[in-house]
């Protein structure tokens, strides 16, 4: 579960970043990442079979990660909008 949350994070990021979400888009970036960290939530309950079966505790299916997730995601998004999009110096 960690790893495919961490490889939606960086999606998430490029995603924000080639969709230029900056100033006040800020927030649909955001939401676009909770959407997408909510999205892995029902893939891994209700979409994966074999990693729902073996978990025991039903909060890690939000739990796992989601510090990761979000770090990631902005780190990808500030860095993929600084590549894609530079500032020009006057």
């Amino acid at each position: 579960m960690y790893y495919i949350r961490v490889l939606f994070a960086l999606a998430a990021g490029l995603l924000d970043g080639a969709l230029d979400l900056k100033g006040d888009y800020g927030i649909v970036g955001v939401a676009l990442a909770f959407a997408i960290f909510i999205a892995t939530y029902f893939l891994f309950k209700y979409g994966i079979k074999s990693i729902s079966e073996n978990v025991k505790d039903a909060t890690k299916f939000y739990k796992v990660a989601i510090f990761s997730f979000f770090l990631l995601w902005f780190v990808t998004w500030v860095i993929s909008i600084n590549l894609l999009y530079p500032m020009t110096l006057p």
